[in-house]
C-alpha cells in the first residue's frame, strides 16, 4: 500500500513537470537583501537582488548565506532579510501552492491522469474480457464524462489565466492585497496597501503581491472579555 502510494505520487509529480513543459513554464526564484522597519514593514530597503533559475538555487545557497554576511557586517545594528519570490520567467506570475500557473499546471496533469487510465482500463478489458464493448461499456462511459468535465476545467482556468498574464503585464507596477484567498484590492504602493489592510477589519493571513515581491502577514482574532 506505502509503496502504491509512492508510486501513484512519482506518477503525479511526472504529470505535474509535463504539463508545466507544456505550459512553457519557467521556474525562477528572485531574491532580495532588505532593511524593513518597525512599522507593520512598509518600508523597505532592498540593500542587493539575485534572479535565478530555481534548479540553482540549492547550488547558490552558499552565495547567498555569504551576501547576507557581508550585509550584516556593513550594517551591523539592523537585521538583514532575505525574501524569496518564485515566480515564471515567461508570464511574470508567482507560482507555487495555490497560485494560478500552478493550478492550471494541475489542472492539465489531471487530464493526462484520466486519459492514461482510460487507456489502461480499455487495454486491460480488450484482453481480458471477451463481452467488453467500448462503445457500451458504463465504467468506460462514465470515465469518459470525467474527462470531458476535467477539459472544462481545464479551459476555463486557462482562459483565466491568459487574463491574469494580460492584466499583470498592463499593471506590472501594481500591488494585489489579499486575505487569504479573497482579493481586497489593487494598490500603486506597499505602504498605501498595507494601510489598507489596517483598517479593513479583516483577520487572518494577508497576501501582498506585486511584480517579483510577496509579503504574508497574520493578523490574530482578538475576543473582548
Amino acid at each position: 500500500m506505502a509503496q502504491e502510494r509512492i508510486d501513484n505520487f512519482m506518477q503525479y509529480a511526472k504529470d505535474i513537470a509535463k504539463a508545466e513543459k507544456d505550459l512553457k513554464i519557467e521556474h525562477w526564484v528572485y531574491i532580495t537583501f532588505e532593511i524593513r522597519d518597525g512599522n507593520g514593514n512598509r518600508n523597505r530597503e532592498v540593500l542587493y537582488e539575485i534572479d535565478l533559475p530555481r534548479k540553482m538555487l540549492d547550488r547558490w545557497r552558499w552565495v547567498i548565506e555569504w551576501r547576507r554576511a557581508k550585509l550584516v557586517c556593513k550594517y551591523p545594528r539592523k537585521k538583514i532579510e532575505i525574501y524569496h519570490c518564485y515566480y515564471d520567467k515567461q508570464t511574470g506570475l508567482q507560482t507555487g501552492f495555490n497560485f494560478l500557473l500552478t493550478k492550471v499546471a494541475s489542472a492539465k496533469a489531471q487530464i493526462t491522469r484520466v486519459e492514461r487510465i482510460i487507456t489502461q482500463y480499455i487495454k486491460d478489458e480488450t484482453q481480458n474480457n471477451l463481452f467488453f464493448n467500448p462503445d457500451t461499456d458504463e465504467q468506460l462511459f462514465k470515465a469518459n464524462a470525467k474527462l470531458e468535465q476535467k477539459k472544462i476545467n481545464y479551459n476555463e482556468a486557462y482562459a483565466i489565466l491568459q487574463a491574469e498574464v494580460e492584466n499583470h503585464k498592463q499593471n506590472k507596477d501594481m500591488y494585489k492585497l489579499f486575505a487569504g484567498f479573497r482579493k481586497l484590492g489593487e494598490f500603486k504602493t506597499i505602504p498605501e496597501a498595507k494601510r489598507f489592510a489596517d483598517n479593513s477589519g479583516e483577520v487572518g493571513v494577508f497576501n501582498l503581491i506585486g511584480d517579483k515581491y510577496r509579503d504574508s502577514w497574520y493578523v490574530p482574532m482578538y475576543i473582548n472579555d
